[in-house]
């Protein structure tokens, strides 16, 4: 149990460890002038995002789906823009039994089974695991709630979806963690609103495929109360889909709320 937990954990924050390849689900490049007008909409839409709030938590479901089985956990997530998380799983008597916490550049493990705690660098973790760097240092909050990411995007290439009117757009960010990933983002014209991301390593495969259920009754500060994530073309058929509930963005994070404190008694393990 506690394996398959680590593994969940572990991939909510990369979101998975994927070599899935698909084909492309775009045509070719948009002509200079009909691709300028899309950069422009989406800096105006980065500029709408501006005022939404950059701190949510919820109650959080993850559904893993694979050839193997279906498995199901429940735990409380926390997140601040742009890469800071902490999600608990808590047992029936509402005690902390599990935890994974980031800020974007160390993590921390809390294992209340193995009386453990684990610590490192985010960066080492997700090279040992084989993750892709590009979504280690993706904006959380953006990705979860379907919005753009915060920092200004530089928009390289821009393409119509082959199945209908929306349009894909090859984005970048003046980020100092360069990779040779690519990151595409799905965004209804019309509707001005971002229907899903997509990640290709440098040789075309797919790394990761995000895209969003309908919203909740209630929309509160750019958000809805609830959202749903899928996470699909996973290896072997599997996928994920994650069910974010009564999502509060009122809340005001500092750096503390994404540590795990030892319990005393605890083994610490420190990881490079």
């Amino acid at each position: 149990m506690i394996a398959r937990l680590s593994f969940l954990l572990i991939i909510i924050l990369p979101l998975l460890v994927l070599t899935g390849c698909g084909s492309k689900r775009w045509s070719d490049p948009l002509q200079e002038e009909e691709s300028l007008k899309i950069s422009e909409l989406i800096g105006t839409m980065q500029d709408a995002d501006k005022s939404c709030p950059k701190n949510l938590d919820a109650d959080a479901i993850m559904h893993w789906k694979s050839m193997v089985g279906n498995s199901a956990v429940n735990g409380y997530l926390q997140l601040q823009s742009p890469s800071s998380l902490k999600f608990i799983i808590s047992n029936p008597l509402g005690m902390l039994y599990y935890a994974f916490a980031s800020d974007g550049k160390t993590f921390q493990i809390l294992d209340t089974d193995k009386r453990q705690h684990i610590r490192g660098n985010l960066r080492s973790l997700a090279m040992r695991h084989e993750l892709p760097l590009i979504l280690i240092h993706g904006d959380w909050v953006s990705l979860l709630s379907g919005h753009l990411p915060s920092p200004t995007l530089v928009v390289e290439s821009v393409s119509r979806d082959t199945g209908n009117q929306t349009i894909w757009a090859k984005v970048s960010t003046p980020a100092a963690n360069k990779t040779s990933d690519e990151q595409w983002v799905n965004i209804d014209v019309e509707k001005r609103k971002v229907l899903g991301y997509l990640f290709l390593d440098s040789n075309g495969k797919i790394i990761a495929d995000i895209s969003y259920g309908d919203q909740g009754k209630g929309i509160q500060n750019c958000l809805s109360t609830d959202k749903k994530i899928h996470i699909k073309n996973l290896p072997w058929g599997s996928e994920i889909k994650i069910e974010l509930r009564d999502i509060r963005t009122d809340t005001l994070f500092s750096h503390s709320d994404f540590t795990l404190p030892v319990p005393k008694g605890y083994f610490k393990q420190l990881q490079p």
